[in-house]
């Protein structure tokens, strides 16, 4: 039998708990916002803010929400922390697993992708989301530059600029107008 608690305060979280004690998080506690990345003509920049809110209040000033993965992959997240420091873990467990195999070769930026995708649509599907919007941004021999998203229902798109977060309702129309494929870093930095 499954019942509800929710604790004082307009920060808490509210849990849902079992009979066996599982406890699946119903809202975020910890988060960071906004992640904006753009494609420019030789790589693509990623960007965000430290800043990690508790509830209401700024509570934490540097949480880094923009971890690499290998040498030719980074990661950007929104949302709660605590969760995207599990999706580390999870990406570490895989990377362990690539170098067991020996076969020198490293799992690509849209291999990471897709994984992202799966395991987000999977937890969607158990009820018990990881509340985060993810961005992986990436080089591969094969398929040049590549950057997706993710989000915590599991939904991906590739796209040449992405923004997570409440920023994109501010930043997107920006980009969307100033935006051009041969764009050089120092454009993608100014815009």
């Amino acid at each position: 039998m499954a019942s509800a608690t929710a604790s004082a305060g307009a920060s808490a979280g509210v849990t849902l708990s079992s009979a066996a004690g599982k406890q699946h998080t119903t809202q975020p506690i910890v988060t960071g916002t906004s992640v904006v990345a753009i494609k420019y003509k030789d790589g693509i920049l990623m960007a965000a803010d430290t800043l990690g809110s508790y509830g209401g209040l700024a509570r934490f000033t540097d949480l880094r929400r923009i971890r690499t993965f290998g040498k030719k992959c980074i990661i950007g997240s929104s949302g709660e922390y605590s969760d995207f420091q599990h999706i580390i873990e999870m990406l570490h467990e895989l990377q362990e697993e690539d170098l067991i195999e020996e076969d020198g070769r490293q799992v690509s930026a849209q291999e990471i992708h897709q994984y992202l995708t799966r395991v987000m649509y999977n937890r969607r599907n158990k009820f018990n989301p990881l509340w985060n919007s993810l961005i992986v941004a990436g080089v591969d021999e094969e398929a040049g530059f590549t950057l997706g998203t993710v989000d915590r229902l599991g939904t991906s798109y590739e796209e040449d600029f992405i923004v997570t977060g409440f920023g994109g309702h501010m930043a997107m129309p920006i980009i969307r107008e100033s935006w051009t494929a041969d764009m050089s870093e120092e454009d993608a930095v100014a815009l």
